[in-house]
């Protein structure tokens, strides 16, 4: 018998990758405002009520859930207590919902944020130990997280893992689309120079992390960045080559400072697209 996996967040970019992945060896329920298919379960993190059959034979939850936090609306006090509820408000609503079911998960695991990150580490590369920010971000990152591991401190859950989710790589979604249209509109924005490290992911690989860590019921926190740093100009440069908008332009190896996914590495986890170039392919070949 399969064993159960719940997602919140169920209309997320990131999710509408995960679930085909899960789908192929776990049963699937999804949290989400308004339900449309039998596996759809109907929850309101601010009324705090969910459907009574959501968590039954539930063995694991990925929480994706989230109001985005650059919408392009003024980040007001009302604003970021309604990011802050529908991440942090959301996971203690469902730990306290675990809590009266006496109800024990295998692994619970959550999304975060690079945002966590001060980047002010005096290293090239920054790994999950690097410097916590500071403001409204790195605090939501933090309290995320501590959220995530009360589920193992109140013995809800065996296992509670941390993605750090960077800026994700997609066709219908993500960050692409706005940099290729710029490219498109300004094909000599790849002359201009632009070192700034990007920390990106495509979404296959993104969505793929969140599997790995159900399927191997990790814990810790990990970063979710491509293997190869890149810089905006880099990623300019590799959308540039794809469309054929200029010469050739070549993308030389990333030397300043960047967040690194050895963690995840390390616990077998193997990008499909490590470099932009490759993921930049990818993606642009399958519009």
């Amino acid at each position: 018998m399969k064993e159960t996996v719940l997602i919140t967040g169920a209309n997320s970019f990131i999710a509408s990758h995960l679930i085909p992945i899960l789908e192929k060896e776990y049963t699937l329920k999804l949290l989400t405002r308004k339900p449309k298919s039998a596996n759809e379960f109907a929850w309101d993190v601010h009324k705090k009520t969910i459907d009574k059959n959501a968590l039954d034979d539930v063995n694991y939850i990925v929480h994706l859930a989230g109001s985005k936090l650059n919408d392009g609306t003024p980040l007001t006090a009302e604003r970021q207590a309604l990011v802050y509820e529908s991440r942090i408000g959301a996971a203690n609503f469902l730990r306290d919902e675990l809590k009266k079911r006496n109800q024990r998960l295998k692994a619970f695991v959550s999304a975060s944020a690079i945002g966590y990150y001060s980047f002010q580490d005096n290293t090239l590369e920054i790994d999950e130990n690097g410097q916590r920010g500071s403001g409204f971000a790195a605090d939501l990152s933090d309290d995320w997280e501590k959220a995530a591991d009360l589920f193992k401190i109140d013995n809800v859950t065996a296992h509670v893992s941390k993605i750090r989710v960077s800026l994700v790589l997609g066709t219908n979604g993500g960050i692409l689309p706005m940099y290729e249209n710029i490219v498109k509109s300004n094909p000599q924005a790849v002359f201009e120079p632009n070192d700034s490290a990007v920390p990106w992911n495509h979404v296959e690989d993104m969505a793929g992390i969140f599997a790995f860590a159900v399927q191997n019921q990790l814990d810790g926190v990990y970063n979710s960045v491509a293997p190869k740093a890149a810089s905006q100009e880099d990623i300019y440069k590799a959308i540039s080559n794809e469309l054929n908008l200029n010469s050739p332009q070549t993308i030389q190896a990333f030397r300043g400072q960047h967040l690194v996914s050895k963690r995840i590495q390390e616990k077998g986890f193997v990008f499909k697209f490590p470099e932009i170039q490759g993921a930049i392919h990818n993606l642009l070949q399958n519009q």
